[in-house]
């Protein structure tokens, strides 16, 4: 898809979403979150805003409405502009930053809170696949995705007598959703998906059974004998998650082999290349040439 079919879907998406989040009863409109239905907010905010170490109890679908928004875990960021879909994972802490736009000096964003997945959509089973390593919240736009989203978001701010339809086009939304990466973690995510963001957090850091364990609520032994259950190991899980943090780094084309040493948390640079050529089968260098190249296309 082009930038232009993405626009044009992004301007649908907006079009349809923001008057959901006027308030007829409060004409002047107040920062802050505001409620519009079970599982349907808004908030929104007239100042740059930094929020640190953010937790939801339950996972969340994001639109950006108006401004700009940044997730950060830990050097791990990602920014979204309006029109875009976001994923916000619960049970870890991140830092939120919102900017307004400059047109109209507001921040805003639609918030739908998965508290369950319906059964229609658990009937299926897993995800085709899980979330990528590091951080990775955004879900490509669709005409299907912004048709659904369009079509959920006023049943789920109706009253409660709509609950059955509302559970209805929710489920047709996580369906569209199942094979997008960025959405696994509104789904079951395995072990080692739930290390991997938490390495994205703080891949510099001596990330042992112990460490891990403790994070997750369980023993060092009980993770190492789940990984194996699941046909890992915490090496290999570790080295997976700090070499896809490079990759990302040097796909995007925005930093420099050092830039990804840092990032994959790696003290040595020649260890770390050996590691990444033979992962990639390419120096991160060339990797790095790549991703320029196709910013510039």
């Amino acid at each position: 898809m082009n930038d232009m079919q993405s626009q044009n879907l992004a301007g649908r998406l907006l079009q349809a979403l923001r008057p959901l989040a006027l308030d007829p009863g409060r004409p002047h409109k107040q920062p802050g979150m505001h409620p519009h239905g079970r599982q349907l907010f808004s908030y929104c905010c007239f100042s740059a805003e930094r929020l640190a170490r953010i937790v939801n109890d339950k996972p969340l679908i994001g639109i950006v409405l108006s401004g700009s928004k940044e997730i950060w875990l830990g050097d791990a960021g990602q920014r979204f502009e309006a029109g875009d879909v976001f994923i916000f994972p619960h049970g870890r802490a991140f830092d939120v930053v919102n900017v307004p736009a400059e047109t109209s000096g507001i921040y805003e964003s639609l918030i739908v809170e998965v508290d369950h997945v319906p059964e229609t959509v658990r009937r299926l089973g897993r995800p085709l696949r899980g979330p990528a390593a590091g951080l990775d919240l955004r879900v490509p736009l669709t005409e299907d995705l912004v048709a659904a989203l369009s079509h959920a978001a006023p049943v789920l701010a109706a009253s409660g007598h709509a609950a059955v339809l509302a559970e209805h086009r929710l489920a047709e939304v996580l369906l569209l959703l199942r094979d997008v990466p960025a959405a696994a973690w509104l789904f079951e995510v395995s072990l080692p998906e739930r290390i991997a963001l938490l390495v994205a957090a703080a891949p510099a850091r001596r990330w042992t059974a112990e460490v891990l364990g403790q994070a997750l609520g369980m023993g060092a032994s009980t993770l190492r004998r789940r990984l194996a259950d699941e046909g890992t190991s915490l090496r290999a899980v570790l080295a997976a998650t700090r070499m896809q943090l490079a990759h990302n780094v040097l796909a995007r084309g925005e930093g420099n082999v050092t830039a990804a040493v840092n990032a994959a948390g790696y003290a040595s640079r020649s260890h770390f290349v050996r590691q990444f050529r033979g992962l990639y089968g390419a120096s991160p260098s060339v990797v790095r040439q790549q991703g320029s190249t196709e910013r510039l296309r």
